[in-house]
């Protein structure tokens, strides 16, 4: 997940096209791609449209997200590429993707069903455990689901409550009145039904039957300054979402909302990770702030190092490692009060990492994937 200094909405300004102009606009993309296809020049394809190309190097690219499926890896990473690995990350196969657009996010509700999530508001689904993914959203088909459901709740709203519907429904064309430019940031589903994603400018969607139909829950997030939300996770039955300046959200079960926690940080949250001792949450330098009473209060953490911490698992001793875009292994105790570089092959941008089989894991990032030794308990 990358930083990002942009304001919560854009201003929108008062001035409306002018219809002429559009036509001439028009008229002159027609005449452009003829002009293009007539010099044999490709006209533009939407990526949104576009399979990627098929290559035995894909695994070597950027990769961003790496999760398990079963005892199957699955990464995915820029231009529509996602690979798998049924060895435990010796070696990967490209799968078969019907988009090219960049993917940021990819998770397991079991061994086959799988979602992965990125940029121009794509929503793959897979079900044979990552080897065929198929299209279930993108921002063109988001936004206008958005826009829909908000103009109805305006429409329904009481007048007391108009201005907050109001709100919401501006919000929306914020977001997509220059098309499907918003990315989903991640994606978390509890079992093969039920799942979120969230994304950019608190973007947030909920879905009961497998992502065929999704619920915008952008009125369900204490999130008034529109904070990116960047990554989700459920940490011992708590479902969290971290975000942009020091703020952690946690889901009220009874009120089916999304509170904020004030962790005392004033930086960015990349992720959130931990076990039944401890809840970690961790982003930019290299700061990782911890709390053993989900959230209630909070500390710093001792990392050792000032490179933004980009990705997170937790080992099947319950010790907790991190990586980093400095190239940074650490393994920390199970409590996550202490945390150990651990000794690479290569140390290069980082993004992700999970755990593969004993005493390994395969970490992502700018030249694909990994596969590193990690210390024995008590190493």
């Amino acid at each position: 997940m990358r930083p990002s200094s942009s304001p919560p909405f854009r201003g929108s300004g008062n001035i409306k096209p002018n219809i002429r102009w559009l036509l001439g606009c028009a008229v002159g993309v027609v005449l452009l791609v003829g002009a293009q296809a007539n010099n044999g020049v490709k006209p533009f394809v939407d990526p949104l449209s576009l399979a990627p190309l098929q290559s035995s190097l894909v695994s070597k690219t950027q990769l961003v997200c790496v999760a398990q499926a079963g005892n199957r890896l699955v990464a995915v990473g820029w231009r529509g590429h996602i690979v798998y690995s049924e060895d435990q990350g010796r070696t990967w196969r490209q799968a078969q993707v019907p988009v090219s657009v960049d993917l940021t996010a990819v998770t397991f509700a079991s061994a086959t069903a799988g979602w992965a999530v990125g940029h121009g508001g794509i929503i793959l689904r897979t079900s044979d455990g990552g080897l065929s993914w198929s299209k279930q959203q993108d921002g063109f088909s988001t936004g206008k689901l958005m826009a829909d459901y908000y103009q109805q709740r305006l429409d329904q709203a009481a007048e007391a409550d108009k201005p907050a519907a109001d709100s919401l429904v501006e919000q929306v064309r914020q977001n997509y009145e220059t098309g499907p430019e918003q990315p989903w940031l991640d994606v978390w589903f509890e079992n093969e039904q039920h799942g979120y994603v969230v994304g950019t400018f608190n973007l947030i969607m909920e879905t009961h039957d497998g992502g065929e139909h999704w619920t915008p829950l952008l009125d369900r997030v204490d999130n008034p300054e529109g904070l990116h939300l960047s990554a989700m996770n459920a940490v011992d039955g708590e479902l969290y979402i971290a975000s942009e300046r020091g703020t952690v959200f946690r889901l009220d079960k009874t009120s089916q909302r999304f509170v904020a926690l004030n962790s005392g940080y004033v930086g960015s949250f990349f992720g959130v990770t931990g076990n039944a001792q401890t809840l970690l949450a961790y982003g930019l330098r290299g700061n990782v702030w911890r709390s053993a009473d989900k959230g209630a209060t909070w500390s710093k953490v001792d990392t050792g190092i000032v490179n933004t911490l980009t990705g997170a698992t937790v080992l099947a001793d319950q010790r907790i490692a991190l990586v980093s875009q400095g190239g940074a292994l650490l393994i920390g105790d199970s409590a996550g009060e202490h945390f150990k570089p651990s000794t690479l092959s290569q140390n290069l941008p980082f993004a992700s990492v999970v755990e593969a089989g004993k005493g390994a894991v395969v970490i992502v990032g700018t030249q694909g994937a990994q596969r590193e030794s990690v210390p024995a308990f008590g190493g």
